[in-house]
């Protein structure tokens, strides 16, 4: 990439941030555990720290870790501090003091510790989920319609296990769960059962709320197994409420939706009297807002129930996420107890030490660790990882843009621009992925890097964004393109037509669906200067028969390739590139698994038979989330290539 003197923010600057990820309450005492991850720029490696910071003097002690730490968990005695740290191909589970001076593997070298896990309640043992896979180089005999699994890889003889481990004698038991997959292990409040999602489909690892992935508990006395909800639900969290005999579930039953919108549910451990808690609410359970922090792991802390008569909820609702307070018995009631135009996240909520620990972010700052009181009064923040490094960046400001669709549909988005600069701006439309997430109040290195540049960012939720209600969701439905092309169009027209956006200075990019919408765009108008495709989707038949999801493509469009073939062509952004004029970019992670590589190759060969301008950036080691969570090589050359383009043709 050439290099431009003149920047005043440049791609590597991301390195300069530290990040926030995961936190919890100690439940004896009145301190927080939460990790953190910098860039040592010497080596260029990322470093992960624990450090547990009392709440009340805010005094604070902390620990490097060499590897990344994904997970961490006190022991209900407040004596141990338990953690995921993975090194190289290795992640274990590690224990150590409340002095941070004491730490031990629990797990041998060479295991794979994946995702959640549960102190027993008595603090002797850990359950956990363990992943085995095929080492690279094997000959793989394929024998299932989905072999590959982004993220993951050939999964021919990927398997993941629920084991126990004893804290004192390190002695490790594996649950007989008769499933090829079991994970996110819970042990109840007396002990005896374990709860667990489960399924025969490798699928459920890497794509949140599918289909197939039943709730399971599994009785440690006896070894029997009971299933709690299965079939026509979609699961994205579970966990047990304190009483014992209920069990609380972020999901959906029988949703129409490709991807479900999530509610929070209450039932019996046995399944039965399952009642939605969340219902006639709009809002999404979970953080749905897109945004491009390496903290994507936090994401599965939906809720936290620190009693059996409510939850503290994470909740996505018109491009912000809230923690709403949810009654789990009685009149259903949600209340909201933090809000604002952020997101935020909740990471835990104890009733002894009456707080709520949750991380925000909004579009000026990257995520901080905050805590309330239980009712969401008395806020102050925990961590100040970043304020020093963003005084040196230039200000921004934010115009919201509410503004009407072809169809009459109210929408809103938002524009960010240089605080400095007045008049209509060069502007770059985002699009975000999904179609079923979000985009807005979140930081986004990416944002403020083409706008600190010059280049004012502009970033609307179309219709089939979460946060709005289910019907809104479900109107993208069927034709990704052509429903959604005329909202990205009104977004222009109202940023125009507010003076905000230059009409004639115009770029659009996306990532996932938003480089699948990109490329529709660029098909259909010759109203942009120039357009980045990233990660993006282009031909809905490979997709269909290359991705790792196969099933997303056949529900939403109503059958399989060979079914509908007029359907699959004429909703793929593939078919109308030979139209499109606008320089174009193509830039895709080669390790990308649910959009493979295919479908940006096959997009810049239609451009370039076409006379356009396009060029296409392949990116070693970056799978689908690679510029949020990849290798910092990854990271680095994603904003570069973006920022090189929009420099070159806007």
């Amino acid at each position: 990439m050439r290099e431009f003197s003149r920047r005043v923010l440049h791609p590597n600057d991301l390195f300069a941030l530290s990040f926030v990820h995961h936190a919890q309450i100690c439940p004896t005492r009145a301190c927080v555990a939460y990790t953190t991850s910098r860039i040592d720029h010497e080596c260029d490696r990322e470093h992960f720290d624990i450090t547990i910071q009392d709440i009340e003097t805010k005094k604070a002690r902390t620990l490097s870790f060499s590897g990344k730490v994904t997970f961490l968990r006190w022991s209900p005695d407040g004596r141990v501090l338990a953690f995921v740290g993975a090194d190289g191909d290795s992640s274990r589970l590690y224990v150590t003091n409340a002095n941070l001076d004491d730490v031990c593997p629990l797990t041998p070298s060479g295991c794979h510790v994946q995702g959640a896990f549960s102190w027993a309640p008595d603090s002797s043992a850990i359950s956990y989920s363990r992943i085995k896979s095929s080492k690279p180089g094997r000959l793989h005999r394929i024998t299932t319609k989905v072999f590959r699994s982004e993220g993951l890889g050939f999964i021919d003889d990927f398997t993941s296990s629920i084991e126990i481990v004893d804290v004192r004698t390190g002695a490790i038991d594996a649950l007989q769960t008769s499933t090829r997959i079991a994970m996110n292990p819970a042990y109840s409040p007396c002990g005896r059962r374990i709860l667990y999602m489960a399924s025969d489909a490798v699928a459920a690892y890497s794509v949140s709320s599918l289909r197939g992935v039943k709730l399971c508990t599994f009785d440690l006395t006896n070894e029997s197994i009971q299933e709690v909800a299965g079939e026509g639900w979609s699961l994205l969290w579970a966990a047990w409420s304190p009483c014992g005999q209920r069990v609380v579930v972020a999901g959906a039953f029988e949703s129409r939706l490709t991807i479900p919108t999530n509610g929070i549910w209450v039932m019996n451990r046995d399944g039965s009297d399952p009642q939605c808690r969340t219902t006639g609410t709009v809002g999404n359970v979970g953080l749905r807002v897109h945004h491009d922090m390496p903290t994507w792991d936090a994401q599965g802390n939906v809720f936290s129930v620190p009693d059996a008569n409510y939850a503290y909820v994470t909740v996505t609702v018109r491009g912000c996420a809230e923690i709403w307070k949810v009654t789990l018995r009685g009149p259903i009631q949600c209340d909201r107890v933090v809000q604002g135009q952020r997101s935020c996240l909740i990471m835990d909520a104890c009733e002894r030490a009456s707080i709520i620990l949750f991380c925000a972010s909004d579009l000026h700052k990257a995520w901080e660790l905050h805590q309330c009181s239980m009712n969401g009064e008395h806020e102050q923040r925990l961590t100040f990882l970043n304020d020093r490094v963003l005084q040196t960046w230039p200000s921004l400001s934010v115009e919201h843009v509410e503004f009407v669709s072809a169809d009459g549909l109210n929408l809103e988005g938002w524009h960010l621009a240089r605080a400095d600069r007045q008049g209509a701006q060069p502007t770059v439309m985002f699009i975000h992925g999904g179609p079923f997430i979000a985009t807005g109040n979140a930081f986004r290195f990416d944002f403020q890097l083409l706008a600190a540049n010059g280049y004012a960012v502009l970033f609307a939720n179309f219709r089939g964004s979460a946060g709005y209600g289910e019907p809104f969701a479900r109107a993208i439905m069927g034709d990704w393109g052509d429903r959604g092309f005329p909202d990205h169009m009104a977004a222009v027209d109202a940023a125009i037509g507010r003076g905000l956006s230059c009409a004639d200075r115009l770029g659009v990019w996306g990532a996932s669906h938003g480089g699948f919408a990109t490329c529709w765009v660029v098909g259909h108008t010759r109203r942009f200067r120039a357009a980045v495709a990233e990660s993006s989707s282009t031909n809905l038949s490979t997709m269909y028969y290359l991705s790792d999801a196969p099933q997303l493509f056949e529900y939403d469009l109503g059958g399989r390739p060979d079914e509908i073939p007029d359907v699959y062509r004429s909703r793929s952004p593939l078919t109308y590139a030979y139209r499109c004029s606008t320089p174009t970019l193509m830039l895709h992670g080669e390790e990308d698994l649910r959009c493979p590589i295919a479908e940006a190759e096959q997009f810049y060969r239609a451009l370039y038979d076409a006379g356009c301008v396009t060029e296409f950036v392949r990116i070693p080691g970056m799978n689908h989330m690679g510029d949020s969570t990849g290798p910092l090589s990854s990271r680095l050359a994603q904003n570069e290539a973006l920022l090189d383009w929009f420099e070159r043709f806007l």
